[in-house]
């Protein structure tokens, strides 16, 4: 059973974005978000007035959950895609490996980063094809995992809606519910062409902008957590709450 899957029959629109070792508040920032557009909402209805300005903002920004679990940093878009740009990614997965899934307009995608890196990526309609979806390092990395996941199953199989995801768990062992995201930290990450993706690269063609510390800690030493309950405050990293 994928314990992701719900995130697809809730969201028609979603991207979920996981860090080894980060805090969901770091990867939040590597992402794109400003620290002063990130909190911890009080309740239900603050949380979902936030997530309900996106209909009003999606060309500017998108809404995001985030939080940690079973090791990995989470970002949950639930209207959006903004966290699966090429650029922001490479700027993510610095130090460590990111992986994302993604639902935009009917399009199912999949990436997987290590520091900066490209390793591979796929349509999940086409997961045959990783090599063709651009520059990968190894596009065949991830088969086993694919594979476990149903991905070349026949294309009218219930996969290709909810694959991606369960590749997600699959390789980094998340499992996380709707009720634990409901309160989680909240940021805002920018549309395209208002983040990473529009800063001028160096001369080895990496952005030319430095990581944010979020906390004062290196990578892979999580700051303490935030309890889901604090109203706004200044920004930190919470644990999802176990449902």
């Amino acid at each position: 059973m994928n314990p992701l899957a719900w995130i697809a029959d809730a969201y028609e629109t979603h991207c979920l974005t996981l860090a080894k070792g980060l805090t969901g508040h770091e990867l939040l920032l590597r992402l794109g978000a400003s620290p002063a557009d990130t909190f911890t909402p009080r309740d239900d209805d603050e949380a979902n007035e936030f997530l309900w300005a996106v209909a009003e903002n999606y060309w500017s920004w998108g809404a995001a959950r985030a939080g940690e679990a079973n090791g990995w940093a989470c970002v949950l878009e639930p209207a959006s895609g903004w966290g699966s740009i090429p650029e922001r990614l490479e700027h993510a997965s610095r130090g460590t490996e990111v992986i994302f899934s993604s639902e935009v307009g009917g399009m199912g995608n999949v990436g997987y980063w290590q520091d900066g890196t490209r390793i591979t990526g796929f349509d999940t309609m086409t997961p045959q094809d990783r090599a063709e979806q651009g520059q990968a390092a190894d596009p065949d990395r991830l088969v086993e995992q694919m594979q476990r996941a149903g991905l070349f199953d026949t294309p009218d199989a219930p996969c290709q809606r909810y694959g991606g995801l369960a590749l997600l768990h699959e390789v980094t062992g998340l499992s996380v519910s709707q009720e634990q995201t409901a309160l989680a930290l909240l940021g805002k990450l920018p549309a395209y062409g208002r983040g990473l993706e529009g800063r001028p690269q160096g001369s080895d063609g990496r952005l030319a902008s430095s990581l944010p510390d979020a906390a004062g800690g290196a990578v892979g030493k999580p700051s303490g957590p935030q309890p889901a309950g604090r109203g706004k405050s200044s920004p930190g990293a919470g644990a999802l709450p176990e449902s």
